[in-house]
This record gives C-alpha cells, sequence and structure tokens, in this order.
C-alpha cells in the first residue's frame, strides 16, 4: 500500500524517469490482467502467495497519488484556490492529470494537473 506512492516521491525531487520507473514498480507491477484487478502480493516477488484481491489499500494509495501527489494539492482550512503549493511534476511521458468532477466542500469540481504549470480546482 506504501509502495503506491514512490512514484510521487520520486516527481518531488523532479526525477521523472525514476517515478515512472518506481510507479510501475510500486503498483503497475502489482495488477493482474483479470479483470484489471489489483492484488496484494507481486506475482513476481511471492509467486507461493494466492493472487488475492482487489487490494484496496494499493488502489487507494494509487489514488490518492494521482489526485494529491503528483498535482501537489495540500487539502486546508485555506481558499480551495491555495491548496496546490508547488508545480504539478509527472512521470516520464505524461503531460496531464483530468479529473472531470470531484466533490470538494460538497460542490462538484474539475481538476487539471499539467506538468509544470500549478494544478489547478474549478468549480464545475
Amino acid at each position: 500500500m506504501l509502495s503506491a506512492l514512490y512514484g510521487v516521491w520520486a516527481s518531488r525531487t523532479g526525477n521523472r524517469s525514476l517515478a515512472l520507473n518506481l510507479l510501475d514498480e510500486g503498483y503497475a507491477q502489482f495488477t493482474s490482467d483479470r479483470f484489471s484487478q489489483t492484488l496484494e502480493y507481486r506475482r513476481d516477488k511471492f509467486p507461493e502467495q494466492p493472487m488475492a484481491g482487489p487490494f484496496f489499500a494499493n488502489m487507494g494509495g494509487f489514488l490518492m497519488g494521482l489526485l494529491f501527489g503528483f498535482p501537489g494539492i495540500e487539502p486546508g482550512a485555506g481558499k480551495i484556490e491555495d491548496w496546490p503549493r508547488r508545480p504539478v511534476t509527472l512521470p516520464e511521458g505524461w503531460r496531464k492529470i483530468e479529473v472531470d468532477r470531484l466533490w470538494v466542500h460538497d460542490k462538484p469540481m474539475t481538476l487539471t494537473a499539467r506538468h509544470g504549470e500549478f494544478a489547478t480546482l474549478l468549480p464545475r
């Protein structure tokens, strides 16, 4: 579950290629072609373990990275516009993250996080 955030930490150092590699190692290698299921164990590291899933903690870590980590968003008591704290750093080859609808303070919002820019949270 913690490994799903490895790519986010690498992106914060500005190392986009390492971020992509660690995102693959820390999350993608836990997924199975069967129903696109996220497993509890990596099959290549623990072949003796059963294919147990879906593993919601790892999926949650991945989603937290997409919504908060890569975009540099830190929710707080202040204005929503002030939540993005740094420019977006995405894994190598990624240009942006877009979320059509998020609920923030009971209001529908959109998230756009383009590499190198500050993320935007706007009313939908």
